[in-house]
C-alpha cells in the first residue's frame, strides 16, 4: 500500500489507514455510480471516502508506474487549490493498493460537507433566486480561472453550495482532471458550457461574465448558448456511440 495523510490528520493514522477494511461494510452511500462515495467518521470527524472503481489493464499499469492516479491527483489538486484560496473539500489522505500487474484499487478522503447542495439543488428556488445564486457562481468561476485554475470537470455536480446570511458559498470536488494554466476569456467561457441550463439562466451567467471580464453582453451570451449547444451535442454523440457498442457486444456475446 502506498498513502499520504494530510500533516494536519497524521494523529489519526492508524484510524486511517484502516478507512478500506470499514469501507467495505459499513458507512452511508452518498453516491453509486462508477465510483462508491460514503460517509465514514474517523476519530469523531465525518470524512467523505471515494473509493474509485478499479482501473481497466492499460490505466493499472499507467496509473502504478507511469503517471498519477485519480485518487492522488485528487489529494495533490486539493491541497493546491486551498494554497490558492480555491474552496475545496479538506484533503485528508489517499491510499493506492497494487498487485504485480498494476493498481488494483485507491481511496481518495476528504471532510464531509454538511448543509450542501449541488448546483442542481438551486434548480428548485424561485427564479429570481436562481439568477442570485448563478450570478454568485459566475463571480466565483472567474476568481478561480484568474487564479490560474482550469476546472475541467465544471458540471452541475461537481460544485457543492451553501447559502448563508452573506450569500452564497461555493466549494469544488471531483478535482483530478483539473489544469493549473492561464485562462482566456474565450476558455473561460467555454468553462461553464457543461452547465444543464436553459438559454434564459445561460444569459444570466453570460451578462455577470462579460461584466467580469469587460466584453460585450450580447456576444457573451450568444457565445456561452453556442458552446452549450456544441457540449450538449457532443455529449449526446459520446452516449449514442457508447450504447451502440453496448449493444454490439451483447449481441456477440450473450
Amino acid at each position: 500500500m502506498h498513502y499520504e495523510i494530510n500533516p494536519e490528520y497524521r494523529y489519526l493514522e492508524k484510524e486511517i489507514l484502516n478507512i478500506p477494511e470499514r469501507f467495505q461494510r459499513e458507512g452511508e452511500v452518498i453516491y453509486k455510480g462508477r465510483n462508491l462515495l460514503k460517509v465514514l467518521e474517523v476519530g469523531g470527524i465525518k470524512m467523505c471516502v471515494k473509493s474509485y472503481k478499479k482501473p481497466h489493464l492499460i490505466n493499472q499499469v499507467a496509473y502504478a508506474y507511469l503517471r498519477k492516479s485519480k485518487a492522488e491527483r485528487a489529494f495533490l489538486f486539493a491541497n493546491r487549490f486551498i494554497e490558492l484560496g480555491v474552496s475545496t473539500p479538506g484533503p485528508v489522505a489517499y491510499m493506492l493498493f497494487k498487485d504485480k500487474v498494476g493498481l488494483t484499487s485507491s481511496y481518495y478522503i476528504c471532510l464531509q460537507e454538511d448543509g450542501v447542495c449541488t448546483l442542481r439543488g438551486l434548480l428548485s428556488l424561485p427564479v429570481e433566486e436562481q439568477e442570485e445564486a448563478f450570478r454568485a457562481f459566475t463571480r466565483f468561476t472567474y476568481d478561480f480561472q484568474q487564479k490560474g485554475v482550469y476546472f475541467i470537470d465544471h458540471s452541475m455536480g461537481n460544485t457543492l453550495v451553501r447559502k448563508a446570511a452573506d450569500g452564497y458559498h461555493f466549494s469544488l470536488v471531483d478535482l483530478n482532471r483539473t489544469r493549473f494554466m492561464p485562462v482566456s476569456y474565450k476558455k473561460g467561457l467555454k468553462n461553464l458550457s457543461m452547465l444543464e441550463l436553459d438559454d434564459h439562466m445561460l444569459r444570466v451567467i453570460g451578462k455577470e461574465y462579460a461584466m467580469l471580464t469587460g466584453k460585450d453582453e450580447q456576444l457573451t451570451g450568444d457565445r456561452l448558448i453556442a458552446f452549450t449547444r456544441a457540449h450538449d451535442a457532443h455529449v449526446k454523440r459520446k452516449d449514442f456511440i457508447r450504447n451502440t457498442r453496448r449493444m454490439i457486444k451483447r449481441r456477440l456475446f450473450p
